[in-house]
């Protein structure tokens, strides 16, 4: 005797598939956003370096408005090329961020993260030029260059 599918196991099938499919697409989608993440830290992480090339050459950090008009753009000072293109946010509402520490020899660089569950993620965020970011590192600049 041969046994055929009867509607409602078919039905159960497509549903069971249709959970597995949401399930993948979600962790699919969290990857992504921690790829991104990763992606911002080693953006700003390249950038202050750029900062402290810049702070090697002048003595002192390049300007608050400066910088934080740059990203996407080219770093240019006095005919020297800091950078072709500073990194931009790719994919956030929040553009990077740039401070000057009040000590004059650090900054911060601070970005919105899409994975708030990350541990660098603060949740109570870090106020940068009046906007709160989740994610701030702070950078000391080589006090040997001095």
């Amino acid at each position: 005797m041969k046994k055929n599918f009867n509607i409602f196991e078919f039905l159960i099938v497509i549903i069971v598939i249709g959970i597995l499919s949401l399930i993948t697409y979600k962790q699919f989608a969290l990857a992504q956003g921690k790829s991104r993440d990763l992606q911002r830290r080693s953006d700003l992480h390249e950038f202050s370096k750029i900062i402290k090339l810049y702070y090697s050459d002048y003595k002192k950090l390049p300007d608050e408005e400066l910088i934080n008009s740059l990203w996407g753009k080219s770093f240019i000072d006095s005919g020297y090329t800091y950078a072709d293109s500073v990194p931009k946010e790719k994919k956030g509402d929040k553009e990077y961020c740039y401070q000057i520490g009040e000590d004059g020899v650090s900054f911060k660089m601070s970005a919105e993260f899409e994975n708030k569950s990350d541990f660098d993620c603060k949740k109570d965020g870090q106020l940068c030029n009046g906007i709160k970011y989740c994610y701030t590192d702070i950078i000391y600049v080589n006090k040997t260059t001095e």
